[in-house]
């Protein structure tokens, strides 16, 4: 062969591997969903004017559409971009000219999807057997046999998709871990310029179904949640900024009464309500007032200062501001801002601000100097001995283990000990404690928890066990600890949440536990993070808590067994009424029933 003929084939193959490898990497892969790349930039769907019947066809569209995104084999295993077919039928509806006319277009549009229904395999079989042995909520489904609202081939081709049940939903818009924890990592993130009306429904539809399917607590928001999305749907097409967007959004948020929901997004427009400049104090909520609990300058009779109640902001009464944040706060019961409103409340569009309070009876009114951080306490949060040694006050805030080890090493001959639950406790204190103060493990609370083949339903867990023995017996820690014999007070108010809420159910397992202070705030569950078209995000509590016989503390909270609560006066004297009243407790001969 010749050297030039050789050199030319050589040239030839180089040629074309470069050709077949520049195929290989140009060609889509991946899921399809995202290859699927139509609408990456928006929607293109404006809506000059939503008529009644347009927006009942978009409610219908929601649930149809939310219904699908958990079951369809084909957008489970991310075959299908299920926001881009949102907008590809979203249109076809919105010209619907009747209710039986949208039916035919939902169904046209999900006949596009087959799929084949079967017995549900081996892993999905485990889910649904434990559902049915462990018990637990169930999804409310009955809508899709509701034939006078979908039309009986719309409601037939629902009711075959619920006889599907897909274990493996790694890819799935909502996937789980080896934990069983849902997770909604999967969703694509999109821009949201205040016309595309396609975006901001979508948005409000990914919301409303994620909580109508993975929150354990859909059943008991404060309005019925379908009545939730019909009120949802105007409000969001009518907004015309992003602004409004965030506050539509977020008010349909706030209609759970799940605080663990707070709307985050680039501006900060919930916290930044009435303004970017933070009054100088700390305040708490006392015999229905707000009052100044803390605050850099109380020596000044011209600054705020400790006790002083206030009654209004710029012009702008407290009572309607607390009125108008709680439409886009999820408050769980009226009246329990707790720490809800830390950061959104006391709050100035200037650097100055004028403050009318009532101080010894006697209305003021200020001129403050706000600042652009929020206010820093100086209160000596340490865990201690008080009452002369007698008593150990611990903060549940420690550092670490050691340093609990430390202090209960300190407290150990005390004749009593208060654990001070209205700050959010380290994650270990519930179990490390339960060690010294509970004599043996006992449960104290069960948990419902996501059945990932069966988008809806919740399975109950009641392994919530705390107590003396139960580091050693799951092998995280072989120590034997000392068991404390002094009394146990346990502090809680509104402000105890989450984290704090489920370790007063264990910690309360102590005999003769006694817990002081009001409702806790009632937000209880481990939090599963959300994002939305916009930059938008927000949480949602993702487990149901209940008491060990299965009653209710999300929203109502767990109740004290000595109710105490501080006064306008007490916080002006600075005293703390709940530790007084703990103290007493502890220092007294007799046992508290």
């Amino acid at each position: 062969m010749k050297k030039g003929t050789l050199s030319t084939i050589i040239c030839g193959v180089i040629v074309l591997v470069s050709f077949i490898a520049i195929l290989f990497f140009a060609a889509p892969r991946g899921l399809g969903r995202d290859r699927d790349n139509e609408f990456r930039s928006g929607s293109g769907i404006e809506i000059s004017q939503l008529s009644d019947l347009q927006s009942e066809s978009l409610y219908k569209l929601c649930k149809v559409w939310g219904y699908a995104k958990y079951r369809h084999p084909s957008v489970i295993d991310g075959s299908l971009n299920w926001d881009a077919e949102l907008f590809r039928v979203m249109p076809d509806v919105l010209a619907a000219g009747s209710p039986d006319e949208a039916n035919t277009v939902l169904y046209l549009w999900l006949s596009q999807f087959p799929f084949t229904t079967a017995e549900p395999g081996s892993t999905a079989r485990l889910w649904l057997d434990l559902q049915e042995e462990a018990g637990g909520i169930s999804a409310d489904a009955v809508w899709i046999s509701d034939t006078d609202l979908l039309g009986e081939a719309l409601s037939g081709y629902l009711t075959d998709l619920s006889q599907v049940y897909t274990a493996d939903r790694g890819d799935s818009y909502a996937s789980f871990d080896i934990t069983a924890k849902v997770s909604f990592d999967n969703e694509q993130s999109l821009p949201c310029s205040p016309e595309d009306d396609g975006v901001k429904l979508l948005a409000l539809f990914r919301f409303w179904n994620i909580y109508e399917y993975y929150s354990p607590n859909v059943s008991i928001t404060k309005i019925d949640w379908d009545e939730a999305l019909k009120q949802g749907i105007p409000k969001i097409v009518q907004t015309d900024t992003y602004r409004d967007y965030v506050l539509a959004l977020a008010e349909t948020a706030a209609l759970t009464g799940d605080a663990h929901i707070a709307v985050r997004d680039p501006e900060d427009t919930i916290d930044n309500y009435y303004g970017t400049y933070f009054l100088p104090c700390r305040f708490q909520t006392a015999e229905g007032q707000v009052v100044v609990s803390e605050t850099s300058d109380s020596e000044s009779t011209d600054s705020l200062q400790r006790g002083d109640v206030i009654t209004a902001v710029n012009g702008i009464p407290i009572d309607e501001r607390i009125e108008t944040l709680s439409r886009y706060i999820a408050v769980p019961e009226d009246g329990k801002i707790g720490s809800l409103m830390d950061s959104s409340l006391l709050k100035s569009d200037q650097d100055k601000a004028r403050v009318d309070v009532i101080r010894n009876g006697a209305p003021l009114s200020l001129t403050v100097k706000c600042s652009e951080s929020s206010f820093r306490s100086t209160e000596n949060l340490s865990s201690r001995l008080i009452s002369d040694g007698r008593i150990g006050y611990l903060n549940p805030t420690v550092s670490s283990e050691n340093e609990l080890k430390q202090i209960m090493s300190k407290f150990q001959d005390t004749e009593g000990i208060i654990v001070d639950l209205r700050y959010y406790p380290s994650n270990f204190i519930r179990r490390l404690l339960g060690e010294y103060l509970i004599p043996e493990p006992a449960q104290f609370a069960t948990m419902s928890l996501p059945n990932p083949v069966a988008p809806g339903s919740f399975y109950f867990n009641d392994n919530c066990i705390s107590g003396s023995g139960y580091l050693r017996s799951t092998g995280e820690d072989d120590t034997e600890y000392p068991l404390y014999q002094g009394r146990t007070v346990i502090l809680m108010d509104d402000t105890s949440v989450s984290r704090s809420e489920f370790t007063i159910m264990a910690l309360r397992q102590t005999p003769g536990a006694v817990v002081v202070g009001s409702p806790s705030l009632g937000t209880d569950g481990d939090v599963v993070d959300v994002s939305l078209p916009g930059q938008i995000s927000f949480s949602i509590s993702g487990l149901g808590v209940y008491t060990p016989d299965g009653g209710q503390t999300q929203r109502i909270g767990l109740t004290p067994d000595i109710e105490c609560r501080p006064t306008v006066e007490g916080i002006r004297e600075g005293r703390d009424e709940l530790v007084k009243k703990a103290v007493e407790i502890i220092l007294s001969d007799e046992e508290v029933e």
